[in-house]
């Protein structure tokens, strides 16, 4: 996968609301974050997420998390 640097994103992940900077927090708490009990799907190496994207807007009653080790994708 190639990586591709873009200017501010680091700036940009930290001031977005629907980043979760400390998820270790969340444990046992992902109800209050989305505000229902529905199941969670996880996706890790997300890129730039238009696969969970997709996916979360053909399957509203699942909640979606994704993790991406690099800011720069």
């Amino acid at each position: 996968m190639r990586l591709r640097n873009i200017s501010g994103a680091r700036e940009i992940i930290g001031s977005n609301e629907f980043v979760v900077h400390e998820p270790e927090n969340q444990k046992g708490n992902w109800k209050e974050i989305f505000g229902n009990n529905n199941p969670i799907h996880i996706e890790i190496g997300m890129g730039k997420g238009r696969f969970l994207m997709d996916m979360a807007k053909l399957h509203p009653s699942v909640n979606y998390i994704g993790i991406e080790k690099y800011s720069s994708v």
